[in-house]
């Protein structure tokens, strides 16, 4: 196993993020309180997405790719096509979970497998969704599976990774998100792109 993936990854992070600091930590803040409106968070995370993108590829990240989502009545909704499939699928596994607690207790398991399932799975099908502007919400998440698939261990030390940078940000008194945060999404970028060569369309 290669574990230079996991280790370049997290350079590619901090590199990203030490040459862009101001245009993640404010698109990051702008995000979050964006967020506040039920219809900007599609928009605001394919922008975040679109910044990682960028910083994985080392070109330099602007404050306003944060927008990236609202530069265009089709990219508006192209991010909210894919917000939408995301959220029928959760609340598909939430139906399921409750139905099979009903039945019994132990059978919530499953839920939690799907849950989890579904987590790995949209690891990197929002940034393959960004690399790949001609193709739909669908081949992103099918594309996101078949990483996974090909690659379960890699994407689960990589979903640890990630994990463990939001703890360490999380433990700084939140603060330390903003800096965590865009480093963990650069990093999955770089992982993403390292697994599967020639995704980057864009590129």
């Amino acid at each position: 196993m290669d574990f230079d993936i996991l280790t370049s990854g997290l350079k590619n992070g901090w590199d990203a993020f030490k040459n862009n600091i101001v245009a993640y930590v404010l698109g990051l803040l702008i995000a979050v309180i964006g967020s506040i409106l039920i219809v900007t968070i599609a928009p605001l995370v394919y922008g975040l997405s679109y910044m990682a993108v960028k910083g994985a590829r080392g070109e330099k990240v602007e404050i306003t790719d944060i927008f990236y989502g609202f530069k265009s009545v089709s990219a508006f909704i192209r991010s909210w096509m894919y917000y939408i499939v995301y959220v029928v699928v959760i609340i598909i596994i939430a139906v399921i979970t409750y139905l099979l607690t009903m039945v019994s207790p132990f059978l919530s398991i499953i839920g939690t497998l799907l849950s989890v399932i579904w987590a790995l799975v949209t690891f990197y099908s929002m940034y393959i969704y960004v690399m790949t502007p001609s193709e739909n919400a669908v081949y992103a998440y099918k594309e996101g599976f078949n990483v996974l698939k090909e690659n379960l261990i890699m994407t689960i030390l990589a979903y640890i990774v990630v994990y463990l940078l939001a703890v360490i940000g999380a433990i700084l008194l939140g603060i330390g998100l903003l800096v965590t945060i865009p480093i963990a999404f650069v990093f999955t970028v770089s992982v993403l792109k390292a697994l599967k060569p020639g995704i980057d369309a864009a590129n």
